[in-house]
C-alpha cells in the first residue's frame, strides 16, 4: 500500500506527516509542524485561502524534502462547524443464506449513508445539496434480526446495519479544496476531526466504555462519544484555546501572537515576563494570569460538558482530551467539576501513549493525534475517497460515496434540478355547456448535456476529470385558447316564427357575457354554446322547455298551482312530435291550447265575522278575479306566472248589511239597539273588516 500524506489543518497550527502501513502497525514516515502566520482560520472555517495555502506550502515542502519526492494527493479532515448528523439504516434481504465479505457490507454501509442523505434532504429542503457527507461509523449490525459485534465473514440471508453519518456545508469543504489547490495537492479523502481522532486516541477494545473524546483546537472543541463498541454521537462546541488567548491579549493589551505565547508558558513557568502593545515590560506571576483566564476557561468547560451532557444523555465514564487547546490551564479540572466526574477520569491523550504507531517522533503531545488518526482513517480506506469533475468550467468536489452520476455531478455545481429537464407549460381548465375539459401546455425543451464532448444523459456515471457542459433546458408554454379554437361556428339563418321573420344564429356566452370566435378562453372559464341545428337548440334559445305540452305556473290567493296545456308544433304546415333540423328559411308555428280562468274554477271565499261571540259567515257577493291590480274576465286566458287574487266582494260591507243575518235578542220595553265593533261604539253606517268582533244589544 501506498504511503498516505495526512494534513491537519487547524485554526491555529497545520500539522503533516507522511504515513504508511506495516506489519506491526503505522509508520510516520516523516512529519512537520508550523502556525499560521496571521489568522486563517475561524472555527475550523478557510477565511483567509492564500494565507492558509502559505502554512500548507511550508508543511508539504518539509515534508518532501524528508522523504525526496513531490507529494500530489492528501488526506485531510474538516473540523465539526455546523456539522449535522444523523442516523439510518439500511437493510438487505437474500433468497438464500450467503456469505457477507467486506465488499458486501460496505455496500450496506453505503446504502444506510444514502438513506441518512434523503432525511437531511427531507428537514433541510432545497438546502441540502449544499452538505456533503464527511464520515460515517457503524452503529449496530444484525444478522438474522441478531445483534452482532462483525458482519464480515457471517453467513446468513438478512444483514442489517445501522450508521451514524455526519455533514458539512459544502463552504467548509469548498475553503479546504481552494487552500490545497493552491499548492497542488488534491484532495484523496475527507474525514472529520473527531472521527479521525477517534482512530488514533481510543484503541477498539476500549470503545465498549461510555467515553468522551474531545478534540480542541484554537477555534473549535470536537465532541465524540462511544459506547457498545463503537462512536455513536458527534458534536462540536464553537469556542476553543483562542477564547482564552483573547482574554490574555485584551486584560494586558497584547497581540495575538505574544497572547498565544503566554498561554503555552504557564504550563511549565511560574512566572511570564511579556512586553505590551506600548513596549512596556511586564512580568507576571502564573496564578495572577490564571485567575485572569478561569472565567473564560469555565466558560468552555462548561459549554463543553453541557454538550457531551446532552448528546450522551448522561454523564459518561470518563472525557479523553486532545488536541492543542487541552493544554489550556485549568480546563481538566474545571470540566470534570462541571461533569462531576473524579479528576482522574477527566485526562489528556498524547501521541506518545499510543501503540502500533512507530517512526519519526516529530509529532508530539496531544496536538499529534488528530493527524495520526487523518492517517489511519485514509490508510484504512475510512475516509471519503474524493475526486473532480469539471461542470461549466467550473471545477466540482464529487465524493464517491455521494456522487456518482452526471445528474449528481450537476447538484454538486449547485444546478437546481428543476432546470435539467423544462417543464411543460401550465394546463387551461375550463367548462364548456357544465363539462369539464383541459387543454395542456406545451411540452419543455430538455437540457442539453455533453460529457467530454459527446451527447450525455443525466444517469451516466461520471468519471474523475470528465468535462460537463450543461445548458438548461427550456420550460413549455402556457396554454392558450380561443373560442374558434374549441369549436367552429355555422352560419346564422332565417325563419318565421309564428309570422314573424327573425334571425336563428348560434347562442355563444363566455363567462356570462356574449362572446365572439376570436375571444380567449381563461382559465376556470365558463363557455355556453347553443347551437342553430334543429328545433330543440331554437327551443332551448328561447328559454322554453322542448315537449309537446307547456306548464303554466300559477299562484291562486298565494296557493301554487301548475297546469298543462296541450302545444302543437308546426314546421313548415307539417306537425312535429320530436326534434327535427331547422334550415335557412323554415317556418314554425307554435299552437297551444288556451286554459281560460273560468276552467280554473275558482270560488271566492265568505267574510268571517264574530257577533255577540259566535261565528257569522258572510256570503260573497259575487266573483272578482285581478291580476297585478286589474281585473281579469273569466273568458281570458290563463298566463304562465299569473299570481290571481279572487274576492267575493268588491268593497266591504257595513253594519246595516250584516244586521239581517244577525238573531237579535228579546227586545225590551223602552230600550234602543246598542252596537259595537271591536269594543268601540258603531252605527249603521260603520265599515266592516274580515274578522271584526261585533256585539248588537238592547240598551
Amino acid at each position: 500500500m501506498e504511503p498516505i500524506f495526512a494534513l491537519d489543518i487547524g485554526t491555529r497550527t497545520v500539522v503533516g506527516l507522511l504515513m504508511q502501513k506495516n506489519g506491526d502497525g503505522y509508520e510516520i514516515m516523516a512529519s512537520a509542524r508550523t502556525e499560521h502566520r496571521q489568522r486563517a482560520m475561524y472555527d475550523g472555517q478557510v477565511h483567509d485561502v492564500e494565507e492558509g495555502a502559505q502554512a500548507v506550502r511550508l508543511i508539504k515542502t518539509e515534508v518532501e524534502q524528508k522523504i525526496g519526492y513531490s507529494l500530489t494527493r492528501v488526506a485531510v479532515a474538516a473540523a465539526g462547524r455546523a456539522l449535522k448528523t444523523l442516523v439510518a439504516s439500511a437493510a438487505r434481504q437474500e433468497t438464500l443464506p450467503v456469505r457477507w465479505e467486506k465488499e458486501d457490507v460496505l455496500a450496506l454501509e453505503m446504502e444506510a449513508v444514502e438513506h441518512a442523505l434523503r432525511e437531511l434532504a427531507v428537514t433541510a429542503g432545497d438546502a441540502a445539496v449544499s452538505y456533503h457527507c464527511v464520515g460515517y461509523s457503524v452503529i449496530d449490525s444484525w444478522l438474522e434480526n441478531q445483534q452482532i459485534a462483525n458482519l464480515i465473514g457471517q453467513r446468513g440471508r438478512e444483514a442489517k446495519v445501522t450508521v451514524i453519518a455526519t455533514f458539512l456545508p459544502r463552504l467548509v469543504i469548498d475553503g479546504l479544496v481552494a487552500v490545497l489547490n493552491r499548492v497542488g495537492l488534491e484532495m484523496a479523502s475527507l474525514t472529520l476531526e473527531p472521527i479521525a481522532a477517534s482512530h488514533a486516541a481510543i484503541p477498539a477494545n476500549m470503545r465498549r466504555h461510555n467515553l468522551a473524546l474531545v478534540d480542541i483546537g484554537a477555534g473549535t472543541a470536537d465532541i465524540a462519544l462511544t459506547k457498545n463498541g463503537s462512536f455513536f454521537a458527534y458534536g462540536m462546541v464553537p469556542m476553543a484555546g483562542d477564547e482564552v488567548t483573547e482574554g490574555i491579549c485584551g486584560h494586558y493589551l497584547l497581540d495575538f501572537q505574544v497572547g498565544e505565547k503566554i498561554k503555552r508558558e504557564l504550563a511549565h513557568k511560574s512566572q511570564v515576563t511579556f512586553k505590551d502593545f506600548f513596549g512596556t515590560k511586564i512580568s507576571v506571576d502564573r496564578d495572577e494570569i490564571l485567575n485572569i483566564i478561569r472565567p473564560v476557561v469555565q466558560k468552555l468547560a462548561e459549554q463543553i460538558a453541557d454538550s457531551i451532557f446532552d448528546l450522551n444523555q448522561g454523564v459518561p465514564q470518563a472525557v479523553i482530551l486532545i488536541g492543542g487547546g487541552s493544554l489550556t490551564p485549568l480546563l481538566p479540572q474545571l470540566l470534570a467539576e462541571r461533569l462531576g466526574l473524579p479528576p482522574g477520569r477527566v485526562g489528556i491523550q498524547v501521541r506518545e501513549r499510543i501503540t502500533g504507531v512507530l517512526g519519526e517522533k516529530g509529532v508530539k503531545g496531544p496536538e499529534g493525534i488528530t493527524p495520526i488518526g487523518i492517517g489511519i482513517s485514509a490508510l484504512e480506506a475510512q475516509g471519503l475517497h474524493y475526486y473532480s469533475v469539471t461542470v461549466n468550467q467550473v471545477q466540482v468536489p464529487i465524493f464517491e460515496l455521494q456522487l456518482a452520476t452526471v445528474a449528481e455531478s450537476l447538484l454538486a455545481a449547485g444546478i437546481q434540478p428543476r432546470s435539467f429537464i423544462g417543464r411543460p407549460g401550465r394546463a387551461l381548465t375550463y367548462e364548456f355547456n357544465g363539462e369539464m375539459r383541459v387543454v395542456k401546455g406545451s411540452l419543455g425543451q430538455p437540457a442539453q448535456l455533453t460529457v467530454n464532448g459527446r451527447n450525455a444523459r443525466l444517469e451516466e456515471t461520471i468519471e474523475p476529470g470528465d468535462q460537463v457542459q450543461f445548458i438548461p433546458g427550456t420550460d413549455g408554454e402556457d396554454a392558450k385558447v380561443r373560442v374558434m379554437d374549441i369549436l367552429v361556428l355555422p352560419e346564422g339563418k332565417k325563419i318565421t316564427w309564428n309570422g314573424q321573420e327573425e334571425a336563428f344564429c348560434p347562442l355563444l356566452t363566455l363567462d356570462g357575457k356574449e362572446s365572439l370566435a376570436t375571444d380567449e378562453v381563461k382559465d376556470g372559464s365558463k363557455l355556453i354554446y347553443i347551437g342553430n341545428e334543429d328545433l330543440e337548440a331554437l327551443f332551448r334559445q328561447k328559454g322554453l322547455p322542448f315537449n309537446l305540452f307547456a306548464t303554466l305556473n300559477l299562484k291562486i290567493n298565494g296557493r301554487s298551482l301548475s297546469l298543462t296545456k296541450k302545444r302543437t308544433i308546426k314546421v313548415n304546415g307539417k306537425i312535429v312530435t320530436g326534434n327535427c333540423p331547422i334550415a335557412d328559411g323554415d317556418q314554425l308555428e307554435i299552437e297551444e291550447t288556451p286554459i281560460l280562468v273560468k276552467e280554473l274554477e275558482l270560488e271566492a271565499a265568505p267574510l268571517i265575522f264574530h257577533v255577540n261571540g259566535q261565528e257569522l259567515k258572510y256570503p260573497p257577493q259575487g266573483l272578482y278575479v285581478s291580476w297585478r291590480g286589474r281585473e281579469v274576465a273569466l273568458e281570458d286566458p290563463v298566463v304562465d306566472g299569473m299570481d290571481l287574487r279572487v274576492e267575493g266582494f268588491k268593497t266591504m260591507p257595513i253594519l246595516s248589511e250584516l244586521l239581517p243575518l244577525v238573531t237579535l235578542p228579546q227586545q225590551a220595553p223602552a230600550s234602543r239597539l246598542v252596537l259595537t265593533v271591536n269594543g268601540q261604539d258603531a252605527e249603521f253606517t260603520t265599515k266592516l273588516h274580515p274578522g271584526d268582533r261585533i256585539t248588537v244589544t238592547w240598551g
